[in-house]
Parts: structure tokens; sequence; C-alpha cells
């Protein structure tokens, strides 16, 4: 027996047995397979605003306008009230989290079209619709 051949029947016994069957949905969800499902959207209702709110600050003009309102809140070093900035940057971050919000519920509705689409199938040499 050859090196070659040793190594082959070396890699042969290392793999694991697979199975796959197409347009099974038991045998998918039986070993945890992804479904084929299409999401665009990035929110949901829990997680819109912490996750707006992280993007929104990682912008940097929204970053020094918070860094400028704590600024402001010590007196000492402050020539102007807190107010006078966190009123811009409050209108500035519901505009921008009303926007996110219109495009997300659109692609929310944009993927529940595409998800829910009839679609031709062929089973047993047959056209079927789903």
């Amino acid at each position: 027996m050859s090196l070659v051949e040793s190594q082959s029947e070396d890699r042969q016994s290392e793999e694991q047995v697979r199975y796959l069957q197409a347009n099974s949905r038991e045998l998918n969800s039986k070993f945890g397979y992804p479904n084929n499902t299409i999401k665009t959207s990035r929110y949901s209702v829990l997680n819109f605003l912490p996750l707006n709110l992280f993007e929104q600050f990682q912008r940097l003009a929204n970053a020094y306008f918070l860094i400028l309102l704590f600024l402001q809140l010590i007196p000492q070093i402050s020539s102007l009230a807190w107010y006078t900035t966190v009123i811009p940057l409050m209108v500035v971050l519901s505009i921008t989290a009303v926007k996110d919000a219109i495009d997300d519920m659109k692609r929310h509705q944009n993927d529940n079209q595409v998800n829910n689409r009839s679609v031709l199938v062929v089973m047993n040499g047959r056209v079927l619709a789903l």
C-alpha cells in the first residue's frame, strides 16, 4: 500500500456522514439547516431604539454634539445652557430615526412579499404551483 492510499483512507475514516435531501423541511429542521427565507431588514420592534442610536452616534457629527452636551453640563466651563445643544441634537436624531423606521418597515413588507411569492416546483416530472 502506498503513502497516498493510506492518507486517502485516513481522510475517509475521519469524515462524517452527512444526510442531505432537497426540499425536505422535516429533515432540514431535524439537523438545524437554515430555511430559504430572505431578511433584508435591520431592526425589530425590540431592538430598534438601541441599534438605531448606536448607528447614529457612530456618525462623527452626532458624537461631537453628544460630547459637547456633556461638556455643557459642567457649569464652570460652559458659556451656554445645556438645552441649546440638546434640542438640535434631539431634532436631528428624531428625524433620522423616523426615516430609518419607515425604510425598515418597507424592507419588512418587501421581505414578506418575496417570501410569500408563489413558485413553480418540479416534482416527479410534473410542474406544480406552490
